[in-house]
């Protein structure tokens, strides 16, 4: 009898200790998530993504920068102009998620590029992307090339052939088209870069006016040519 009560009274206090246990995992759960919902309130927009087996969480805080923690909650990533919008995406084909972020700008589709890094599990910013709106990767290569409007109703343009080295943009090459000057400027001109110099290697005449041609032309020329710019 008297190990049948000794039995029942363990019993209770294992249900007892159980019961604190999970009460106290509560309140800690409650608190972890009001306290979260108070830092949330100054965030416009979070998103959050697994790479590399680790949960970043990148965020646009007003007042405040854009930052980037991992799970650990340390800030792996700080960016002093807030972005007005930005994504997850695996620009560079390496197989891990990268970050763009757009600014309101009168150039479209002008971004910066953060560049996750597998070794330090941390983002790094690519200097002078900005100079390469709307890049696409040439598949297969690591050029990358570029387009943005240079005046006269899109008439006029330019396509920049480059590369991400030590974390910096370098342009190789340049496609100029010029639909909106005089007669004899009306063309198509290829040139190779060298610094900030331009070389002039192809002259195509064409005649005035809006070219909508020109998307695919750039995509193949630069798809074939751009072994022959570095």
């Amino acid at each position: 009898m008297k190990n049948t009560i000794s039995i029942s009274i363990f019993l209770v206090l294992i249900f007892i200790s159980s019961c604190n246990e999970q009460k106290g995992k509560l309140e800690k759960s409650v608190i972890e998530q009001a306290e979260e919902t108070q830092e949330d309130k100054f965030y416009l927009n979070c998103k959050k993504k697994s790479i590399n087996g680790i949960e970043f969480k990148a965020c646009i805080k007003r007042p405040g920068n854009f930052t980037i923690i991992n799970s650990d909650k340390k800030l792996v990533y700080e960016h002093e102009d807030n972005p007005a919008e930005f994504e997850f995406s695996d620009f560079n084909g390496d197989g891990f998620s990268d970050i763009l972020l757009d600014y309101f700008t009168n150039v479209p589709g002008i971004k910066e590029l953060l560049i996750f890094n597998p070794e330090k599990n941390d983002f790094e910013r690519i200097v002078g992307f900005t100079n390469f709106p709307s890049a696409i990767k040439i598949k297969g290569t690591d050029f990358y090339y570029s387009y943005h409007r240079s005046g006269c109703a899109d008439n006029n343009w330019d396509s920049d052939l480059f590369k991400i080295i030590d974390n910096k943009a370098i342009r190789f090459g340049n496609i100029k088209g010029i639909g909106c000057g005089i007669d004899n400027e009306n063309g198509i001109y290829i040139n190779k870069v060298n610094g900030q110099k331009l070389e002039q290697i192809k002259f195509t005449p064409r005649e005035e006016g809006y070219w909508d041609g020109k998307w695919e032309f750039i995509e193949k020329y630069w798809t074939k040519n751009h072994n022959k710019f570095e």
